[in-house]
């Protein structure tokens, strides 16, 4: 079987010279939940915006489905970002405007310019609107402004709009960093919703293992910009935790 993902000899360096990623290889089937982990700069959110080419890589390639996509442009660009759903830690939602709007705007890569910018949606994408709230558990806050929510609803609703693409690949960077303890688990268990219920593939990147232990299919850890773990969440040691986040790192549960 083809992977749904293959990042080959992956490298980035920014303008400013910080080299972002060192050699990174690794594959993702499809139905995995992957985790990446590492301190704060290891690279995880470069890594992310590399797969969905939102940062083009100075070095390596990037394949999805079999195909690389690491120099597409234009239409070709285009086409690969709608099989792609991002959810970011801060929600990125209109504040002013309602839930359901918010969640119509995921379908803007695919439907075409003029609609898009008159706002005309179909009737069976806004049904499908109701369906991707109904998914998150809050098809019942449609019509309230998005700023009217607590900041657990709203992740939910970025998860929501990101489903209107109809993605084969969600990524999320670090979703649940802005979100207490218990909503963290809540925004975290509508992903692993996501991924063995409608069997799409996610690649999520977290801070903390015991979410990782819970939710993770597999782990991948960056250091540096370098991959220096794969593996399962069990076969992440106490040694391996030393030799990832550094000697005098402390592991934090959230219950």
């Amino acid at each position: 079987m083809t992977p749904l993902i293959e990042i080959d000899r992956l490298s980035h360096t920014y303008a400013n010279g910080v080299q972002a990623l060192r050699d990174v290889s690794f594959s993702v089937n499809t139905g995995e939940f992957l985790v990446v982990i590492g301190l704060s700069g290891s690279g995880k959110s470069t890594l992310l915006r590399t797969i969905n080419r939102l940062i083009e890589p100075t070095h390596g390639s990037v394949r999805f489905d079999g195909r690389d996509v690491t120099h597409l442009t234009g239409e070709a660009l285009r086409k690969h970002r709608a099989q792609i759903g991002m959810i970011f830690q801060h929600f990125n939602l209109i504040d002013r405007h309602r839930v359901l709007n918010n969640v119509l705007y995921g379908a803007l890569g695919r439907t075409s310019t003029m609609p898009s910018i008159l706002g005309r949606y179909t009737a069976e994408q806004r049904a499908r609107a109701y369906r991707n709230l109904d998914v998150v558990g809050i098809a019942d806050k449609a019509e309230s402004r998005a700023d009217a929510l607590s900041g657990g609803q709203q992740q939910r609703v970025a998860i929501a709009r990101a489903l209107m693409q109809d993605p084969r690949l969600l990524l999320a960077d670090e979703p649940v960093a802005s979100l207490d303890p218990a909503t963290s688990h809540s925004v975290m268990q509508y992903l692993e919703r996501i991924n063995k219920d409608l069997g799409m593939t996610v690649i999520c990147n977290l801070h903390f293992l015991s979410l990782v232990r819970q939710y993770a299919t597999r782990v991948i850890a960056l250091k540096g910009g370098q991959l220096v773990f794969t593996g399962t969440p069990e076969e992440i040691t106490d040694e391996w935790f030393q030799t990832i986040y550094g000697e005098d790192a402390r592991e934090v549960e959230i219950r």
